[in-house]
């Protein structure tokens, strides 16, 4: 449909902005055994700011959803199953690296032995077909990237 394309457009266009607390756009890392829960998401971003009359209302980021194939390549430069967090067209926008990716999460079950944060990450490399891999530490270092708590196991 025409209008929805207009308003893919219009939102692309209306770049992100500079206060990672209130961003329109944010690019999430995930770990591929996880899935991103935008409750907690939702939460952890309103906590970037601190209590009082700055912080958001609790309906504020009420409406987090992928963004639309379209903007995200317009955003990012890079195609499905290509999005990588380096080199970011919209170099604005940022990253949030879920915490399970950086700390063990402890999920209850103890008997899980395997529940490790990994030391190496791969991730996009800019192109479906392209992976980069690096220290988790540099990763996060490399992305200045915020760590919140907004994953969720896969069921």
């Amino acid at each position: 449909d025409d209008d929805d394309d207009d308003k893919d457009k219009a939102s692309a266009s209306s770049k992100t902005t500079t206060d990672p607390t209130n961003s329109r756009y944010y690019l999430v890392v995930v770990q591929y055994t996880q899935t991103i829960d935008t409750k907690k998401l939702s939460s952890e971003l309103r906590g970037l700011r601190p209590p009082g009359p700055t912080r958001f209302g609790p309906n504020y980021f009420s409406e987090l959803r992928l963004a639309p194939e379209r903007v995200s390549e317009e955003l990012t430069g890079y195609g499905h199953n290509g999005v990588s967090p380096f080199g970011l067209d919209d170099s604005t926008i940022p990253v949030i690296v879920c915490k399970s990716i950086v700390v063990v999460v402890d999920d209850g079950d103890n008997v899980n032995a395997a529940l490790t944060a990994p030391r190496f990450v791969w991730m996009g490399g800019g192109d479906k077909d392209w992976k980069l891999g690096m220290a988790t530490s540099e990763f996060v270092r490399g992305v200045d990237g915020i760590v919140l708590d907004a994953s969720v196991p896969r069921t």
